[in-house]
This record gives C-alpha cells, sequence and structure tokens, in this order.
C-alpha cells in the first residue's frame, strides 16, 4: 500500500508539472514574432521628438563645462585701426548671455562685465570723427575699471592688474587671444638695486608700499643670484604683506629679519663680508646699514619731470611700469592719451606721436565747456603759441610720478 500511495504522488506531481510548464509559456509567449525584419524596420523608421533628445532620459548626459582662468574673448585686444574700422563699418552681432554657475566663479563674471561694458563704448566711438583714439581710450578706461573690481574682492587678482600704466595695457594686449599688435619690450633693467636697503620709517613708508611695484621683482632664469638678491626679494614679498595694513612694526621687523639672515648667508660664503655684517650686535649692524643705504627714502623710481616737449628717451620711462601722483588736471587726461596712443608704437615715432597728442589733447581741452575743466591758469584764453608755452610752463611742467625706468635729466629730453 505504501508503494502503491508513493507512485499515485508522484504521478500527480508530474501532471501539475507539466500544466505549469504550458501556463508559463503561453503568458510569456516566448516564441519568436512571425515577421522579425518588419518589426526592426518598424524601430529604425521610428521619428522621435526633439525635445526629447535634448532634454530627456534618452539622451546621453553631457559632461559639465569646464571653466578656466579666463573666458573666450578675454582680455580683448588693443584697437588698430583696421579693427575699428571694422568694428564701426560691420558692428559684430551681440554673443548669447553667458550661463555661469549660480555659485562661485566671481572672477568670469567680472570679466563678462568688462567685455559687456566695452561693447557699447566702442560703438559709441563709431559716432566720433577719429574712432581710434577713442576706442583705445574706452579700451583702457573699461580695464582700469576691472582691475578696481578686481582689487575690490579677497579672491586673487587677474596678473596684469598688479601692474600700472603702459605696462599694464601691454600686459593686457599680450594676453588677448587674437592680438593685433605685437608688443615690444618697453622697458628693462640694467642696473643693480640700491644696497643695502633702507630703514622703515615712519617717513618713507608711503614710498616702501606706493613705490613697492615699480622696483625689480625676482630676477629670471639666468638672473644674478647670492645673499644680497635673496635678501631683497624676501624683504619685496615681506614688504607686500606688511602694505596690506601699512603695518610699520611688520616692515621693520622684516628688514632686522632680513638682515640678519643676510649676514647668517655672508658668514658662510668664503669671500669677505659686507662691512656691517661685521659688528658686534644686530643694533650695531642694522644702524651700519641704516647709515650705508644709498636710498634710505627708498625714492630712486620717483621723479619729476616736464611733458612739455616729450622725446623717445622720456617715452621709454612713460611706457614702462610708471604711477602718476601729480593728479592735478589736465595731466592726467594728457599723459594718458599720450601713452595710450603712442607707446605701441616703435620707439623712433614715439615722440612725435606724443607731441601731436599733447597739441589735440591741449585743441581739445580748450574747446570744452568750462564748466568741465575750468583752466584755473587762463591758458585756453590766449592764442597760439603763447596758449601752449602756457600750459607747458604751468600744467605740464614738474609732474611728479613713479618710474621703474629712470627719465632723462632735466634738460636732456632730446
Amino acid at each position: 500500500m505504501a508503494a502503491f500511495g508513493l507512485f499515485l504522488l508522484l504521478s500527480a506531481a508530474a501532471v501539475a508539472s507539466g500544466q505549469l510548464q504550458q501556463v508559463m509559456q503561453e503568458s510569456l509567449d516566448l516564441r519568436p514574432p512571425p515577421n522579425i525584419k518588419e518589426v526592426l524596420q518598424q524601430e529604425e523608421d521610428l521619428e522621435v521628438p526633439p525635445d526629447i533628445l535634448v532634454g530627456g532620459a534618452i539622451a546621453p548626459p553631457r559632461s559639465p563645462p569646464v571653466w578656466g582662468s579666463s573666458l573666450e574673448g578675454f582680455p580683448p585686444a588693443w584697437p588698430m585701426d583696421d579693427a575699428v574700422t571694422r568694428h564701426c563699418r560691420d558692428p559684430p552681432t551681440l554673443p548669447p548671455p553667458l550661463l555661469l554657475p549660480q555659485t562661485a566663479f566671481g572672477h568670469l563674471r567680472r570679466q563678462a562685465a568688462a567685455l559687456a561694458a566695452l561693447r557699447p563704448r566702442m560703438n559709441d566711438c563709431c559716432r566720433h570723427h577719429k574712432p581710434l583714439p577713442c576706442a583705445r581710450r574706452a579700451w583702457t578706461d573699461v580695464l582700469d575699471g576691472f582691475c578696481t573690481d578686481e582689487f575690490g574682492v579677497k579672491t586673487r587678482q587677474f596678473h596684469c592688474c598688479f601692474l600700472h600704466g603702459a605696462a599694464r595695457r601691454r600686459c593686457f594686449s599680450k594676453g588677448a587671444p587674437a592680438p593685433t599688435w605685437a608688443p615690444s619690450a618697453a622697458w628693462d633693467l640694467v642696473t643693480e638695486p640700491p644696497f643695502p636697503p633702507g630703514e622703515p620709517t615712519a617717513a618713507n613708508l608711503g614710498n616702501i608700499c606706493g613705490l613697492r611695484m615699480l622696483r625689480p621683482g625676482p630676477p629670471g632664469p639666468g638672473g644674478r643670484s647670492g645673499p644680497r638678491v635673496r635678501l631683497r626679494v624676501r624683504l619685496e614679498r615681506e614688504f607686500g604683506r606688511c602694505c596690506r595694513n601699512e603695518s610699520l612694526s611688520c616692515a621693520h621687523s622684516a628688514w632686522m629679519k632680513g638682515l640678519n639672515r643676510f649676514c647668517q648667508e655672508e658668514s658662510s660664503i668664503k669671500t669677505g663680508q659686507h662691512r656691517c655684517c661685521q659688528r658686534g650686535g644686530p643694533r650695531l649692524r642694522a644702524r651700519c646699514f641704516a647709515a650705508a643705504a644709498p636710498h634710505p627714502e627708498y625714492d630712486r623710481e620717483l621723479h619729476n619731470v616736464s611733458l612739455a616737449r616729450p622725446g623717445s628717451a622720456l617715452l621709454r620711462s612713460l611706457c614702462g611700469p610708471t604711477r602718476l601722483f601729480t593728479q592735478r588736471r589736465p595731466v592726467p587726461e594728457l599723459l594718458g592719451a599720450m601713452t595710450a596712443a603712442c607707446c605701441p608704437l616703435p620707439a623712433p615715432e614715439r615722440g612725435a606721436c606724443a607731441r601731436e597728442q599733447l597739441s589735440q589733447g591741449i585743441a581739445t581741452l580748450c574747446a570744452t565747456p568750462q564748466d568741465a575743466w575750468r583752466d584755473p591758469q587762463g591758458c585756453c584764453s590766449l592764442e597760439e603759441p603763447e596758449r601752449r608755452r602756457c600750459f607747458d610752463s604751468t600744467y605740464l611742467s614738474q609732474v611728479t610720478l613713479g618710474a621703474a625706468v629712470a627719465p632723462p635729466p632735466p634738460g636732456h629730453e632730446e
């Protein structure tokens, strides 16, 4: 009986298994379709709406854009005559709005704002009788404003903004994606920086900080080396930190530490030490170095020049890194127009260009309404050549500026 019951149980299981297999095959319908080629052709002819490919899940994921340190088209190229003529004849279409991330990338937003500010200025210049000088002034003003915005934030500033005057313009033009002129080296330093450096005091701290960017930087590859060079590089770096708060105690401490380290390095060299390093203690050494400094006021880069008869030697200085301290009008306007138009030219052509720019600038000033510039010396009321002599003697003489390259001595302007 047990064997017969086991047989019935197995038979029932086999029947149930066969029925389950039939049900699964019928419900899934695993058999191939009668005409597979027709089905594949229907899939190939399927039209997908374009918005699905743009924003739907079918489109492959796109990698996010990679933002660098500069936008495409920044900095803008230095305006040249043919480029300005082409711009005025056929103004370019406005580019599409820039889609930057909502957070960070402030440096790119400032670059985009500068490019946007330059376009209407360039369009306005096309209505001038001479668009090129106007375009160059607009280019300079916009980039100077960009640098002002750069120094208004705590992040790292665009490298050209650390320069001034023609050196800043040359730096921006070199970095333009499609420069329209090939800048040449306008300045070089052929003299050694003065040694030893003067002792920081309340009287010279203004020059230490105000003229720091005009003093030589670190030597390039193959340049001079040694304890003196290393002292200068370290000291200028520390001065930069101290000048953020105009801290005299910081600058004096850096000077003392720098001289002590200099003497330590000097002691490891077999050649003779500097005589001040042989003094008994830090204070005696400091007094010796302070007395031996050839420029204790840090004023080697400070000059009084006359802009009345600019020649190529003066332009060589003005086209290098400069900082103008005489802010009485019309000196900044005349000097800015002169350097903007003439510094890109070859050196032999700069003098004639500068004299022409001065004449044009004076005529423009005297044609402006009195509420724009009051002419306190009354030069514009005179006729030529007395008008020009009045400008030369009252406005253009005794202009104080800082310059990395020394101007020619008075009476040697060519």
